[in-house]
């Protein structure tokens, strides 16, 4: 007998050991794997940027916040399968969450300890919310009482609703109030809803809603469920409440400890609140560019928007955004005379009317179809002397900020623009006899075409007749020699009298023969010297002298030694090298006024298996083996310190060595010196053992570009 009863109260023991381990086994046991949430919740248009503002819940499988660039994000809009491009939408967390809606949902039943819960709410819960959150309360037990109006003073809640809290007998309502609680939210709040359950019960005697008709009414109103479950007399249905809380973007906490008690009980939930106040802040501001969208029949355009974790499995949701097409106009003020050609500055302004706030345009003057400027102004000053003469198109738009076209303005101007050049004679003389050189000087930027030089009596300057041209050389400067002005004027005008006075001018004619002249001088008026009393020498007219520069052209009536005119000529190139020399120098020192393309440009560098990419946002980029170049090409030693140099001039990208005896392979071909090299994409660049690429910054991959073999 004693021997039974020892085994009696052994094996009693072990049903009891086994008693205590089973709920904690149990709740492993059940629980599904976790996974994140994602859920767009409110999504307001914003007219003055012409963009959506979609709020949204982004939370990881543990409950908490996914840190910035561990997720990817993708938008597509309308019925369209097609991603919209990744510019054309911005992701930031927020730091500070708008306000929310919650509905607190307290058991009371009997097995509760209600006091202390209440205790750990009024401590960890209502101070982790903010002034603006509005929290109602709905309590059950074997009943459902009525749910109270939403507060924004919580602590009036705690006061009136909370305080003094009656725990009641018999069964539970759990999951008839949840269902209850999930349809009670405002409908014209589109505040984010949170159902935040603290319970101890599970599905006993009563039939109750069913967990999938609570998880379809959650979803319909797209709230989520924070479950906050316990062990006491009583023991949730952990599973159940998993479930429901993964399937409606929420989470759930559970205490599954056998062994406590009324402090432990509150200790935990205390713990569990904390996490929820945590929790609650994962959140994100999507903002969408809806240029181009079309809403449907009620004013909406859908958004779906999918989201690639490092960690979690995909998350995506969709959200209906309000939308309506915005109204935005261009147009040109008529305050231009385009009939006549453009010498200096003037002033285009165009009057702007759109639904967009100016921060959230630009105005884009086009010149010849290429970005001229782009800004806030609505004024563009067209510069005739920073441009090459000829007939130019002007056309305005508006763009937003992400370079979409909003207007165009229904018309273009069409200027022309000519360049002043300057005439004199040389030595400044008072009146003109004998021979004569005529000077005219250009801006040497622009290569023109030769000068005509042409005379008029100022009685009638409209009468010309042309002297001669002369050819520009590289700085600017066209002469004409005449041999003796005098007859030249006498066969020309035939008529004249000692007191007359002519006036000369300077000309490049225009393209074609009904345009306006690409450059004009103003008239220079000068006289003649009065003959002398002597026989009147033969008349000699001399050819216009075009491309030989003066020194042989003053001794090209006699008889010159071969070598002198050989060493005359070399004279002349090397005086033509070292000008264009010092005209590559000056652009490199000194930028012009022309804006940066908004094509952005990039250098990639290749060495072996090395790449690396640099965009290009200044005017003057410089390149060596020095490390005070903007690209530093490292220790080779074929690499000159002060190599190389890419800048920005005339509206165009150019590539220059930066001394006369430095060499380059651009495109497989060397280039030695001082060179004005025009870049387009794709260029390769060669400087010792690293190759450039000259691309688009758009191109991020450019190996099948890549033509040299190094």
């Amino acid at each position: 007998m004693p021997l039974v009863n020892h085994r009696a109260r052994a094996l009693l023991l072990l049903c009891l050991f086994a008693l205590a381990l089973s709920p904690g086994l149990a709740a492993a046991q059940s629980t599904t794997p976790r996974t994140g949430a994602f859920i767009a919740y409110q999504c307001q248009f914003q007219p003055e940027t012409n963009t959506a503002t979609v709020n949204a819940v982004l939370m990881g499988a543990d409950g908490q916040p996914i840190p910035t660039g561990t997720y990817q994000v993708s938008v597509t809009a309308g019925s369209s399968a097609q991603p919209l491009p990744s510019t054309a939408f911005q992701v930031a967390r927020l730091d500070q969450r708008p306000p929310l809606q919650m509905i607190l949902v307290l058991d009371i039943t009997d097995t509760v300890p209600v006091d202390e819960v209440v205790a750990a709410i009024s401590a960890h819960l209502i101070p982790g919310l903010l002034p603006e959150d509005r929290l109602a309360l709905l309590t059950f037990s074997e009943e459902i009482f009525p749910i109270t109006q939403f507060y924004t003073d919580k602590n009036r809640l705690v006061a009136d609703h909370l305080t003094g809290l009656i725990p009641l007998g018999g069964d539970n309502r759990l999951y008839d109030s949840m269902l209850q609680a999930a349809t009670a939210f405002p409908a014209n709040n589109p505040a984010r809803r949170v159902m935040l359950v603290i319970t101890d019960s599970g599905r006993r005697e009563l039939v109750q809603a069913a967990d999938q008709d609570i998880i379809t009414a959650a979803r319909r109103g797209k709230v989520q469920i924070y479950p906050v479950g316990f062990y006491s007399r009583d023991r949730t249905d952990d599973a159940a409440l998993q479930t429901i809380a993964l399937s409606t973007g929420g989470f759930s906490w559970v205490y599954n400890e056998p062994r406590n008690s009324r402090a432990s009980i509150a200790e935990a939930v205390a713990q569990f609140l904390d996490e929820t106040i945590r929790t609650l802040n994962s959140e994100i501001l999507l903002t969408v560019n809806m240029q181009g969208q079309t809403a449907d029949v009620n004013g909406f355009v859908p958004l779906t928007i999918n989201i690639s974790t490092n960690n979690d499995s995909s998350l995506s949701d969709q959200i209906n955004c309000p939308y309506r097409a915005l109204q935005h106009s261009i147009t040109f003020l008529d305050t231009i005379d385009t009939s006549r050609p453009v010498t200096g500055r003037v002033d285009i302004g165009v009057t702007v009317q759109s639904d967009m706030n100016n921060d959230s345009t630009r105005v884009v003057f086009r010149l010849n179809n290429v970005v001229a400027r782009s800004s806030t102004s609505t004024v563009y000053t067209f510069n005739a002397a920073e441009n090459y003469p000829g007939y130019y198109t002007i056309e305005a738009q508006l763009w937003d900020t992400n370079n979409a076209t909003l207007a165009t303005t229904p018309t273009t101007l069409r200027l022309y623009a000519q360049q002043t050049l300057a005439l004199r004679v040389i030595g400044d003389p008072v009146s003109l006899s004998g021979s004569v050189q005529f000077e005219v000087t250009s801006n040497p930027i622009f290569i023109l075409p030769a000068a005509q030089i042409n005379v008029a009596t100022t009685a009638n300057p409209a009468a010309l007749f042309p002297l001669g041209t002369a050819v520009f050389q590289p700085d600017g400067r066209a002469v004409l020699q005449v041999d003796n002005i005098e007859t030249i004027i006498d066969r020309l005008f035939p008529a004249r009298t000692a007191g007359d006075t002519f006036q000369f001018s300077a000309a490049v004619p225009g393209v074609a023969p009904d345009d306006p002249n690409l450059a004009y001088s103003a008239p220079l008026t000068l006289a003649l010297t009065p003959p002398a009393q002597a026989e009147t020498p033969a008349e000699v007219i001399p050819s216009p002298i075009t491309s030989i520069p003066p020194l042989i052209a003053a001794v090209n009536e006699q008889w010159v030694p071969p070598a002198m005119i050989a060493g005359l000529v070399a004279l002349n190139l090397l005086l033509s090298r070292l000008i264009r020399r010092r005209r590559i120098t000056r652009m490199i020192n000194v930028p012009d006024n022309h804006d940066l393309s908004p094509q952005l440009m990039s250098i990639t560098l290749r060495r072996g298996d090395i790449k690396q990419s640099h965009t290009l946002t200044r005017k003057t980029v410089t390149i060596g083996r020095g490390s005070s170049n903007d690209i530093n090409l490292g220790d080779d030693p074929n690499i000159s310190r002060q190599h190389g140099v890419i800048m920005w001039r005339r509206q165009n990208w150019y590539y220059t060595n930066r001394k006369p005896q430095i060499s380059t392979k651009i495109n497989g071909k060397r280039y030695r010196g001082l060179i004005l090299y025009k870049l387009e994409s794709v260029t390769e660049i060669e400087i010792g053992s690293t190759l450039m690429i000259f691309h688009s910054n758009a191109q991020q991959d450019v190996s099948d570009f890549i033509k040299t073999n190094l």
